[in-house]
């Protein structure tokens, strides 16, 4: 795994770990949970800019929401919560995207409206991990 993989991994399941510790931390073990601190649900749209080896920088993308619509390669995402939209998004897969249907290996056609999705862009390839609500 080459350091801009390892970064990215790193950033992705930090931000959505926060879910397992509010989880330990729940008031079914005697704490209040996370969410009194701020911490109260996983991200749904981050930007990490990173470092390359060749001295430029590398953009990583991550989104996560609701597929509102599947238009050949291009992905319509509502990001947000059940009652609040913080934006609509379109990504396009590159032909080479990863894709993952319910733990399954698919492809952008098996993607279908009201599947919950996390969809991770970077410089080196796309992943797509998509589930029924």
């Amino acid at each position: 795994m080459n350091k801009l993989s390892l970064i990215a991994t790193t950033a992705v399941v930090s931000a959505g770990g926060a879910l397992g510790i509010n989880a330990a931390l729940s008031s079914a073990h005697g704490g209040g949970g996370l969410h009194h601190r701020g911490f109260h649900r996983a991200p749904i749209h981050a930007e990490y800019v990173v470092p390359a080896r060749d001295d430029t920088f590398k953009t990583i993308t991550f989104d996560r929401g609701t597929i509102t619509g599947v238009d050949g390669s291009t992905i319509h995402l509502r990001e947000g919560t059940k009652t609040a939209t913080y934006k609509t998004v379109d990504i396009t897969l590159v032909h080479d995207a990863v894709v993952w249907v319910n733990g399954h290996r698919a492809s952008a056609g098996d993607l279908k409206v009201d599947q919950k999705a996390a969809i991770t862009q970077r410089p080196k390839g796309t992943f797509v991990f998509a589930r029924e609500r």
